[in-house]
């Protein structure tokens, strides 16, 4: 298996107007026709993406996507744009800058390439001096504020040779500046190609942007979110032991047919990147194209990927040329998209380029138009900490662990171990509680719901010793993790802002409020459950004890807070010093015999069956014993207090 350790990739792509000699001028630096089609070789016009390789001086090797020109083609032309690192603009130097030359410099401007070569092909039928420097002047005015502004003209003769070499002199010396792409990253491959090779399977070809991608490898296939195993890797022809982020690369897949997967989805590492149907973006207008309207119907191309959308200004009716704004693109079917990605936008119809940008959020919620979400935008946006907040404030309460920040941001590993540090540090932005990060934003929000909620609690209820914990839980967290509220409880209580009190929750100093005839009937209540004994009485003969039910109600609650009374089921409440009790006899049985049973327990109190039954099924319940058959034995002798 071939090597490539050592050996840096690049890619570098084709642009310009139709029978400007891209594919003669690719033959000529490679040796390979990228006209791979039957229909392409009898026409002489290429149709689709056409691929080939060749290696430079300085030992770099060099991927070529070659892209038809013919208007009808832009959407072939946009797939195979995306994952240059440098881009060879051809203009015939007979006919000079046509119609499909703009368009596709005007796509170029919308994507990350950054330096290009202006390479003006067909020298040897450009025979008149005066011709030729009225062509480079208007190549200057055509690619000033571009990104070609500047760059090296290069006069070549694909049919001739002549220029060729200085040509791939230019190459190798444009790319030295080339930054690499990172190989930490998670692995992400727009697919451009996908076929079926005699005795391999499924094969799919692209222009890998991030990671690697090595044999063995556990992919996932998007939008489809199907799991793939890698069978092989291939770069230019030659199996290698793994296929580098910047390079072109063709994987062998098993696990799904060449019609489950197609141009325009993505091969990535599992759980990372996501369909996107809604996004926030930074949208940018050409100077030379019409305003655009709120809500105007567009084609959004990302990747190797196109689908329909409409855009919604957010603070403004319409976007005017050479303008940009923050508006939310919404898509009518799903595309993958990360922060950060380039994209370039068509109109519907008639379709032609109008502008393209930058993804900014992916499926955030819809947004309310106004100044109020473009900041809120700008704001999450504003840097890679930024971005990393916004992922935790949108985690909300359920958090995030190391690796799903790492998948929602698509970054390396290292990058947000470093950036959640910092904010960890800082202790004003994010916190760690076992293993899950939180932003203290949400911290504060569910202080202030247990805050509130305690204190509506005292207002509605004074009476009472305070709020039930499960009670507290449920009105003030009704989801997310259980870490993060006990963290905040605990937060909340070493901070002096709440107390326990007999397993409740209540506010420090909190004093329940009772009249005196309240707390008259809790002694007459508590008298008559003591004195009830193993028999005590019904809740319907305890509240015949007071005229009012109301109160009756009240006060037994107050009873059961603070566990004078304990209800042990099936309507049976029975006085906290009556139950130790009875658990002392249960203990006493159980030592003697080894076991206690229903009847056994009945006899030794000299009550009935009912109350035997719902006490020693309740002592099952707190855990204090366990039942054995008709028997139980003891789980928790340490529970059982000496006595009186």
């Amino acid at each position: 298996m071939a090597e490539t350790r050592g050996i840096r990739h690049f890619v570098i792509g084709t642009a310009g107007h139709i029978d400007h000699g891209k594919s003669a001028l690719v033959k000529a630096l490679t040796g390979i026709d990228p006209d791979r089609l039957e229909e392409e070789k009898r026409r002489g016009m290429t149709i689709d993406l056409g691929f080939a390789h060749f290696d430079l001086p300085s030992g770099r090797r060099v991927g070529i996507v070659d892209v038809p020109g013919h208007e009808r083609l832009i959407k072939n032309m946009l797939a195979g744009a995306t994952g240059m690192d440098l881009v060879l603009l051809v203009i015939a130097a007979d006919e000079g800058i046509m119609p499909q030359t703009r368009e596709h410099l005007d796509i170029l401007r919308f994507l990350p390439v950054g330096r290009g070569i202006v390479v003006l092909n067909k020298i040897d039928l450009a025979s008149d001096p005066e011709w030729l420097e009225l062509l480079k002047s208007e190549v200057a005015a055509f690619v000033d504020g571009t990104f070609l502004s500047g760059q090296p003209v290069v006069e070549v003769s694909a049919k001739t040779g002549q220029g060729i070499p200085a040509l791939i002199e230019t190459i190798d010396r444009m790319l030295d500046n080339v930054q690499p792409k990172g190989l930490e990253a998670p692995a992400r491959l727009p697919v451009d190609r996908s076929f079926t090779m005699a005795g391999f399977g499924t094969v799919v070809t692209g222009t890998l942007w991030s990671g690697k991608i090595t044999t063995g490898d556990t992919l996932e296939v998007l939008p489809q979110r199907r799991t793939v195993r890698v069978r092989g890797v291939q770069s230019h022809g030659n199996a290698v032991d793994a296929g580098a982020a910047g390079s072109r690369v063709a994987v062998n897949l098993v696990g799904l047919e060449k019609d489950e997967i197609q141009r325009g989805d993505v091969l990535g590492t599992p759980g990372v990147f996501q369909p996107v149907l809604q996004m926030d973006a930074r949208v940018r207008l050409l100077r030379h194209s019409k305003p655009l309207a709120h809500l105007s119907r567009i084609r959004l191309h990302l990747g190797t990927d196109e689908a329909i959308g409409r855009v919604y200004l957010l603070d403004r009716q319409r976007l005017e040329p050479g303008d940009q704004a923050i508006a939310q693109i919404r898509l009518e079917s799903s595309l993958v998209a990360g922060v950060g990605d380039p994209f370039v936008l068509r109109r519907y119809s008639p379709m032609h380029t109008i502008g393209g940008g930058e993804v900014l959020t992916v499926n955030p919620p819809a947004r309310v138009r106004g100044e109020e979400s473009v900041r809120a935008i700008e704001q999450s946006v504003s840097g890679f900490d930024a971005r990393l907040e916004d992922a935790l404030k949108r985690a909300g309460r359920p958090g995030m662990a190391l690796e799903a920040l790492q998948k929602s941001l698509a970054t390396t590993r290292s990058e947000v171990q470093q950036g959640i540090g910092a904010l960890v540090e800082a202790g004003e932005k994010a916190v760690l509680i076992h293993g899950r990060y939180y932003h203290t934003m949400v911290l504060r929000e569910v202080e202030a719901a247990i805050g509130n909620a305690l204190d509506s609690f005292h207002t509605a209820v004074p009476w009472r010793i305070g709020m039930p914990r499960e009670d507290l839980k449920s009105q003030a967290f009704h989801s997310g993790d259980d870490r993060l509220y006990a963290y905040v409880v605990e937060r909340l209580t070493a901070g002096g802002q709440i107390e326990d009190a007999h397993g409740f929750a209540r506010r420090p100093g909190f004093d329940p409020k009772r009249s005196v005839d309240d707390t008259s009937l809790r002694e007459r209540l508590a008298d008559v459950l003591r004195r009830g004994g193993f028999s005590p009485p019904t809740g319907e003969e305890l509240a015949r004890t007071t005229s009012s039910g109301t109160a009756f109600a009240r006060v037994l609650q107050t009873l059961l807070d603070d566990g004078t009374a304990v209800d042990v089921g099936s309507d049976v409440v029975f006085h906290r010093d009556i139950l130790e009790e009875i658990k002392r006899v249960v203990a006493s049985e159980i030592s003697v015999k080894g076991n206690v049973t229903v009847a056994s327990l009945r006899d030794r109190l000299g009550t009935s069956r009912k109350f035997a039954l719902t006490v020693l099924e309740y002592f099952d319940t707190i855990k204090l014993t366990r039942r054995v058959g008709d028997a139980r034995i003891l789980l928790d002798r340490s529970r059982i207090s000496t006595g009186p």
